[in-house]
């Protein structure tokens, strides 16, 4: 396929770069490995790296998914709901980025997962938006969506092609991840549309403000709304 020699060459000659070793230091004739960075993200963060937010939002998704009643509730993932109360959520991250940085196990694997059980659906999907509308480009960005949209045509619509095409354009395991779980939980919601209002059509429009990376037009909220309705 030579679209994918032209997409991809940049990418994958970039990620090697990324991923070389960085040499180690000598210290007294000792190698001395480079200390493990720590993410510095907090409540307040623009942007967020996929790989500090990938169990978070596996968790989050299998909580939500787990829960009939969470499936049903109305309008769901709708921003700006009147008993909506930012204070849980705001907390929970602030808790989790400051175990994050003083590597703490207070919010990784089975102590997360007990953490979230405990948590209301609206909390654990206001959680999810943040890190969805924080991850650099999107959860998809263009340049994925895009070489998905094309390999699915050169591939003749075969129906493996998400798994297949969706590896190739991403720059790690992680975002590939956080995708699968994107549409896994977008699913799951649509599946219950008849009960939460939240159908395939309309839940596809408003999913695409965390898809895709929006420009700002500094307007406000209207120029924002119109980057997403074009």
């Amino acid at each position: 396929m030579p679209f994918f020699s032209r997409v991809f060459k940049d990418k994958k000659s970039g990620a090697k770069d990324a991923n070389a070793k960085k040499p180690a230091e000598h210290t007294n004739g000792y190698s001395i490995a480079p200390a493990k960075p720590r993410y510095a993200s907090n409540w307040d963060s623009t942007e967020v790296l996929a790989e500090e937010v990938e169990e978070l939002i596996h968790l989050c998704t299998l909580e939500v998914k787990s829960r009939a009643e969470a499936l049903d509730t109305p309008f769901l993932l709708l921003p700006f709901r009147p008993e909506t109360d930012i204070s849980a959520p705001r907390t929970f991250i602030r808790n989790f980025f400051k175990a994050n940085r003083e590597g703490s196990h207070d919010f990784r694997g089975a102590a997360l997962q007990k953490e979230l059980r405990l948590t209301e659906p609206y909390v654990l999907c206001s959680i999810v938006k943040w890190c969805w509308s924080r991850i650099p480009g999107g959860v998809v960005s263009w340049s994925v969506y895009e070489g998905f949209r094309i390999g699915e045509l050169e591939s003749n619509m075969a129906r493996n092609a998400f798994d297949t095409f969706i590896p190739l354009g991403v720059e790690s395991n992680s975002r590939k991840n956080i995708i699968y779980d994107f549409y896994d939980l977008l699913a799951s919601i649509a599946a219950h549309g008849k009960n939460n209002g939240l159908g395939g059509r309309k839940l596809s429009r408003m999913a695409g403000w965390w898809a895709f990376e929006h420009n700002d037009t500094g307007v406000g909220f209207e120029g924002g709304y119109k980057s997403w309705s074009e």
